[in-house]
């Protein structure tokens, strides 16, 4: 999955699912929220060990929907 299309499944999951920052940091073993806030307005990009990792939340959170 490309970081763009990461980056619009994390922000409908943060709107549907009451997910927040500091949980998506924490489970991709980021160092903080304001992190993933960067990495959510494309400053910031994901290593491929944190790339899967995204990829793994947008899958099991997505199937909640």
């Amino acid at each position: 999955m490309k970081q763009e299309e990461i980056i619009k499944r994390l922000k409908i999951l943060k709107v549907t699912s009451d997910i927040d920052n500091q949980y998506i940091a924490d489970y991709l073993g980021m160092t903080n929220k304001r992190s993933v806030a960067n990495f959510l307005h494309n400053d910031y990009r994901l290593s491929e060990e944190k790339r899967r990792k995204a990829e793994e939340l947008i899958c099991d959170l997505w199937e909640e929907l």
